[in-house]
């Protein structure tokens, strides 16, 4: 079980400068053992802290909760799918995470992933949230 807050900033000043709080809770289940292939399903349900003013209807696309499904070895090859609707049932997204540990091919202890993302739908920006968008991104995370 994981419970936080969390913030979120688009980094810009003046017009432009949107951020938003939530307090969240996640709750998370594996399946699978500890050397082997494994799937985690992680529901997550959130409450907006803070005003939205600059965003008012940011929950219409973003909505109350998400699910996270990650199938893969811990240690290796994972693929995760994000998936989460609006606060009327529809402004859906889905995010896919492909990562791969580069210690494997690097012999070193140090935390780095390979990591490509997909990501289709609304929310994506503070700023644009009401409007579709698809990205693609490909680069290394410190973490998964």
């Amino acid at each position: 079980m994981q419970g936080g807050l969390q913030h979120e900033s688009n980094g810009k000043g003046g017009v432009d400068s949107r951020a938003l709080n939530i307090a969240y809770v996640r709750p998370k289940i594996t399946f699978g053992k500890d050397e082997g292939l494994q799937l985690t399903l992680q529901p997550r349900a959130w409450i907006y802290a803070g005003d939205l003013d600059d965003n008012p209807d940011l929950a219409d696309y973003r909505g109350y909760a998400d699910l996270r499904a990650i199938v893969g070895w811990k240690r290796g090859l994972q693929l995760s799918a994000l998936g989460r609707i609006g606060h009327d049932g529809d402004n859906e997204s889905v995010q896919f995470d492909l990562t791969y540990p580069m210690m494997k091919l690097m012999s070193g202890s140090f935390s780095l992933y390979l990591h490509a993302q997909y990501f289709t739908g609304y929310g994506e920006s503070l700023l644009r949230y009401n409007e579709r968008e698809s990205m693609f991104r490909i680069g290394f995370s410190l973490y998964r």
